[in-house]
């Protein structure tokens, strides 16, 4: 699939701006923060909400149940894999290479590959599927999921970790299409929101580059074999079984490419940010997330090439 192969190739080359203007000085550790807190928080949920408004229709309201369940069961599937793989293991990282296995890059890569590798018309409504995707996925990642894995002796869980700010976007944005409001707001308003939140696809790729810059290469070498152990779960095995799935099911449409994309996924790109608050090894996560990213570039053009063609899924 030489056009998702170009289309990550152009990603990789923004990412590797970051890296650039990290390693030079350009951006230090606190422009770096700044940039994360500003996706998270204003540039992610803008995307979702007017993306939402503008293309969710009203009579697609069993979208939203699909995809959470979606990302639920991508999760689950996931995460089994990575405890099984890394149970009475010896090394000390099992959570780290949970992790790994568990959490992908479900939001920015996605989103960055259908602007580049979809129609028009095709990837809004592809972008529509990622952030009812990402509204189950973020519950898991940010509170549920990374909880349990990285969960410490004692710990409690604290509901109010769920309504991060994408989350909050995208409910907010269900609710004024479900109540009819969605056509009251004023392009003046809506407008600005979109082309804030298109900045994400740019800036999200340029924080990625940063990632990769601040890694300690250093010991990956004495670690090499369990993050490849991680990755190949989760960029051969993981999207094998759900290709295996979606062809069994009879699944030939957008929404199985969907799966079959989401399934072939690297780990997260924020998973160091999660692996750093939960106070686990983030060096070595940062470690898994390089390389799987690295390996992408030829393994997401493999399972979306063998999809179509055994499908015959085209567009």
């Amino acid at each position: 699939m030489l056009q998702i192969s170009l289309a990550i190739i152009k990603l990789t080359t923004i990412a590797i701006l970051g890296f650039y203007f990290y390693r030079r000085g350009f951006i230090d550790q606190r422009v770096l923060d700044f940039l994360i807190f500003f996706i998270i928080n204003f540039t992610v949920p803008f995307l979702a909400f007017s993306h939402i408004v503008e293309n969710l229709q009203i009579n697609s309201g069993y979208l939203a149940g699909m995809f959470v369940l979606s990302s639920i069961v991508i999760f689950l599937l996931s995460f089994i894999l990575g405890f099984l793989f890394s149970f009475k293991r010896r090394h000390s990282f099992k959570k780290e290479f949970i992790s790994l296995v568990a959490f992908q890059n479900c939001g920015y890569l996605p989103l960055s590959i259908a602007v580049f590798f979809l129609p028009r018309q095709l990837s809004e409504q592809f972008i529509i599927y990622i952030f009812m995707y990402i509204l189950g996925f973020d519950v898991m990642f940010w509170s549920l999921g990374s909880f349990f894995i990285f969960k410490k002796k004692g710990e409690e869980f604290k509901f109010k970790s769920i309504f991060t700010p994408p989350i909050i976007g995208t409910i907010l944005a269900l609710f004024f299409v479900y109540t009819g409001l969605a056509k009251f707001i004023p392009s003046i308003i809506l407008s600005p929101l979109k082309m804030t939140g298109d900045t994400s696809f740019v800036l999200s790729m340029i924080i990625l580059g940063c990632w990769l810059a601040k890694i300690n290469t250093a010991n990956l070498y004495k670690r090499i074999f369990i993050v490849l152990e991680a990755n190949l779960l989760k960029l051969i095995l993981l999207p094998f079984i759900f290709l295996l799935i979606v062809l069994k099911l009879n699944i030939v449409s957008l929404f199985g490419l969907f799966i079959v994309l989401q399934a072939s996924m690297p780990s997260a790109v924020t998973l160091p940010i999660v692996a750093d608050l939960r106070k686990a090894d983030s060096e070595f996560v940062s470690q898994g997330v390089l390389l799987s990213h690295v390996l992408s570039i030829f393994t997401i053009p493999l399972w979306i090439g063998l999809y179509m063609k055994l499908s015959y899924f085209n567009f």
